[in-house]
């Protein structure tokens, strides 16, 4: 019986001193859900208002204004 093998590779890296602690990217982990519940806030108020369901990201306010224009002139 014949085995076949995938070939693979090793190596290393060179850990940067600010990633010394092994959690590469973690120091961004507080930012990822405020961005969500921001919009969500933004979305519910213009809902309860106005009755708009959905703006897309980012939230700029040249379009919650635009948004809110269309959904006074519907």
């Amino acid at each position: 019986m014949t085995v076949v093998t995938p070939k693979f590779g090793t190596g290393a890296f060179v850990l940067r001193r600010e990633d010394m602690a092994f959690i590469k990217g973690a120091r961004e982990a507080g930012t990822i859900g405020s961005t969500p519940a921001a919009l969500h806030a933004v979305t519910d108020a213009l809902y309860r208002t106005y009755g708009i369901r959905h703006i897309d990201m980012p939230a700029t306010p040249a379009c919650i204004w635009a948004a809110i224009e269309e959904a006074k002139g519907a």
